[in-house]
């Protein structure tokens, strides 16, 4: 009886790592700035709606690095010049 109950939970905690394979289940951003990044050096705009994974928006820039890579930045969102930029973008499309 005892291998049946092992072999059951086993088999369960299998299915959830495949079932939740892929999502991340936290948040992406671990710290938010607010300092202005200039339009120019914006190269993508990516929006993650608050849910289960995050309880708040994160708004993640990626920045031209010059002579370095390429590197995101998570920007806080009620930031004034990251609210103009998203209404930009959503007129935009």
């Amino acid at each position: 009886m005892d291998c049946r109950v092992i072999a059951s939970v086993l088999i369960c905690l299998a299915f959830m790592s495949i079932a939740t394979e892929g999502l991340e289940l936290r948040c992406r951003c671990i710290e938010r700035h607010s300092a202005f990044i200039h339009p120019r050096r914006i190269l993508n705009l990516e929006i993650i709606p608050a849910g289960a994974h995050c309880e708040r928006v994160e708004v993640i820039i990626m920045v031209k690095g010059g002579k370095q890579e390429n590197q995101k930045v998570c920007v806080d969102h009620q930031a004034k010049w990251v609210q103009k930029l998203i209404n930009l973008t959503i007129k935009k499309k």
